[in-house]
């Protein structure tokens, strides 16, 4: 910190702390917020925010300053905040939204505003999920990395179940199991049927079954022999079709 009393003792480790590397018109990520994507950009924030241990500020964890830190640095801090929350929303969303000089308002503001209802958005997620599907125009990395998206989507809306009635209890790492295990389905069943065919009933019987990214790692191995493949007959046809043709004038 460069200002108030309390400043030069405030450990670097410390939420309160603002170094020399932290400018109000800094900006933290290069998403934008706009009318349709608090979703990911309230992510992308939130991570930011995370790394430079400031996302306290903004979900209340720390709501008023506390030894050393003095009024000077917590209006500092704030000034900060809004400064890189307001950097990171769009032309078209700043104009609708008035003057802040505290963060979680103004996050709190944004969600309110433009964030989709936990209810809504989790059954969005699982339609989508219910279409994703390979199709013959996107690889296997691509149809993969759209449902873990997907999925990571739908963790931050429905966390694991956790239990805490004992130490030895494991009906938290069953929960987690299971829903691995529907994934890895939910994943298998989404390929493109013929050339995954016999992979995909090998995978299945293995016991136990394979981690989902196991799984993915397998059959994108075999369409990369695949492909490759198709590029050696592709050669061969376009050689054989060169020494066939006949010669024209």
């Amino acid at each position: 910190m460069t200002n108030g009393e309390g400043s030069s003792k405030i450990d670097a480790s410390s939420p309160y702390f603002l170094g020399p590397q932290d400018r109000p018109r800094d900006f933290i990520t290069s998403t934008r917020l706009t009318l349709t994507n608090f979703d990911d950009w309230a992510h992308d924030v939130s991570v930011a925010l995370k790394s430079r241990r400031k996302f306290v500020f903004v979900n209340g964890t720390i709501n008023e300053p506390k030894p050393p830190c003095t009024t000077d640095d917590w209006e500092t801090i704030q000034s900060m905040l809004v400064s890189w929350l307001t950097h990171t929303i769009s032309s078209e969303v700043r104009a609708l939204l008035p003057k802040y000089k505290n963060a979680k308002r103004l996050w709190d503001d944004l969600h309110d505003r433009f964030g989709v209802v936990d209810g809504s958005r989790i059954q969005q997620i699982k339609s989508s999920l219910r279409d994703c599907r390979q199709t013959e125009d996107i690889s296997v990395a691509v149809y993969y990395g759209k449902l873990c998206q997907l999925w990571d989507d739908l963790d931050s809306h429905e966390p694991i179940i956790s239990c805490n009635c004992c130490d030895k209890c494991t009906s938290g790492t069953q929960y987690a199991a299971r829903r691995d295990s529907d994934r890895l389905h939910q994943f298998l069943l989404g390929l493109l049927p013929s050339p995954f065919s016999s992979l995909r009933s090998v995978i299945l019987a293995q016991v136990p079954l394979p981690s989902v990214a196991r799984a993915f790692n397998m059959i994108s191995q075999e369409e990369r022999v695949r492909g490759l493949d198709r590029a050696n007959d592709s050669a061969a046809e376009v050689s054989t079709f060169n020494v066939k043709a006949p010669f024209t004038t």
